[in-house]
């Protein structure tokens, strides 16, 4: 069960057996979560603890008003497809990692699983940076590839995706590190942590090595001073790189000083991703129903934007439409698709995901702590990579919403086991007790 995590984080969502147009596909992800399905099912006894999900009815909310949307929407196929896609990776995904939990009541195994997915992610992305070749390439059709030639993407249909995965990896295998009682298994995540890293920078983008700043300093924060300790030692080798390898250094600097250079691409990339809220509202604010319930859960990608930017009316392209190759900014997509009542019940959602994770972390002892904080910290990176791009990796979708479920069911977890040691040890010691009283009656007999 646990290989099939590490698998949903890896394996490319263009990995699909071919359904008849129209019909959601049936990719090897969602392969997976049947699988995942089959084994809750057989694992699960009526002796096993319960207890409710949190936050599963805003997970449940959201899901149903993306329904609604659909109803008003431009085009029923596309966004009917929208919306199975949430309820297969977003909605059951959550309850079947929240049942699971409940069954195994081992996070520490399930999230190094995933460390474990992310670590090969960024073996191939090493691979594909220094030797010039990637399985994927091989594998897919051309038409399934994403990105330009030379981008390092590995197994993500796009250098960015890749980039925020790794990022979010960083904190949970570092947390991971600290965590771990033996020597072995903390090397082996320090190790994963150093891929990880060198994976992120491949990406050649500031917004995933802006989510790496903010997962080191989130791990400053809440996870001690352990930590601390070792996050210094990341950043001195860090910075030796960077002095030792003046490309590396060129490269970080080059693509941070283009943000604030008004007359470079990057500033108009930047730029953009805050006009997208502007236009958002432009477009929602034109009809009452358009207000509340958006256009659809799959018709940004679809609308002729072009009024807004310098691009050909009518065209196809979606780069002439909008002037740009997506929405890089997936909470104004949202804004626009959703409307008003799906945007906010998606903020709401969000915001209570944080203060679940936050209060558990709060209540954790000192051990258990370092592994909240680290989960805490990597779904914040993921909610910072919804400003400022388009999230359609399916792998990091399940990244996040396992760390969700994890992180939300973590004081759960502690509770019952401690529940269950004193009963074992009540068992053990009373367990003695029939055996003398058969003895007494035997010797009363006689």
């Amino acid at each position: 069960m646990r290989l099939i995590f590490a698998l949903l984080v890896f394996l490319p969502a263009s990995l699909r057996i071919e359904m008849p147009p129209g019909l959601p596909q049936l990719t090897i992800h969602r392969i997976l979560i049947v699988i995942a399905i089959i084994f809750l099912i057989r694992n699960r006894g009526p002796d096993h603890p319960r207890w409710p999900i949190p936050n599963l009815r805003l997970v449940l909310l959201f899901g149903l008003l993306q329904f609604v949307s659909l109803l008003f929407g431009n085009a029923f196929g596309p966004d009917f497809k929208a919306w199975f896609g949430y309820i297969i990776e977003v909605a059951l995904f959550y309850v079947i990692i929240s049942e699971y939990i409940q069954i195994e009541n081992d996070f520490a195994k399930l999230l190094s699983n995933i460390c474990y997915g992310l670590a090969s992610v960024a073996i191939l992305a090493t691979v594909q940076k220094y030797f010039h070749f990637n399985i994927v390439d091989k594998i897919l059709p051309p038409e399934e590839l994403w990105g330009n030639d030379g981008d390092i993407a590995s197994t993500y249909p796009h250098r960015i995706l890749m980039g925020y995965a790794m990022a979010m990896g960083v904190p949970l295998s570092l947390a991971l590190a600290s965590y771990e009682k033996e020597a072995k298994p903390r090397r082996i995540m320090y190790s994963i942590t150093l891929l990880l890293i060198g994976a992120n920078y491949f990406s050649m983008s500031r917004g995933p090595w802006l989510g790496l700043l903010f997962a080191t300093i989130g791990m400053a924060v809440f996870c001690g001073k352990a930590t601390r300790k070792k996050l210094l030692f990341l950043v001195v080798l860090t910075a030796a790189v960077c002095i030792l390898r003046p490309g590396v250094r060129d490269s970080i600097t080059n693509l941070c000083r283009g943000t604030f250079d008004p007359d470079s691409e990057k500033n108009s990339d930047y730029q953009y991703r805050w006009q997208l809220w502007g236009v958002a509202w432009d477009q929602i604010r034109l009809s009452p129903v358009r207000l509340l319930f958006g256009y659809g859960p799959d018709s940004a990608e679809g609308m002729d934007l072009s009024d807004y930017w310098h691009g050909e009316e009518g065209s196809t392209s979606s780069i002439t439409k909008i002037g740009f190759t997506s929405w890089d900014n997936n909470y104004a997509c949202d804004l626009i698709q959703l409307g008003i009542l799906g945007f906010l019940t998606e903020i709401a959602l969000h915001l209570s995901i944080v203060k679940t994770l936050l209060d558990n972390w709060r209540s954790s002892n000192p051990d258990n702590r370092i592994l909240q904080g680290g989960i805490a910290v990597a779904c914040l990176v993921f909610m910072f990579a919804m400003t400022n791009v388009f999230i359609f990796a399916p792998q990091l979708k399940y990244l996040f919403w396992a760390l969700v479920a994890v992180g939300s069911n973590f004081s759960l977890v502690v509770a019952n086991q401690e529940t269950k040691e004193p009963a074992l040890e009540l068992n053990d010691s009373v367990e003695p007790a029939p055996r003398a009283a058969s003895l007494a009656e035997g010797e009363a007999t006689i």
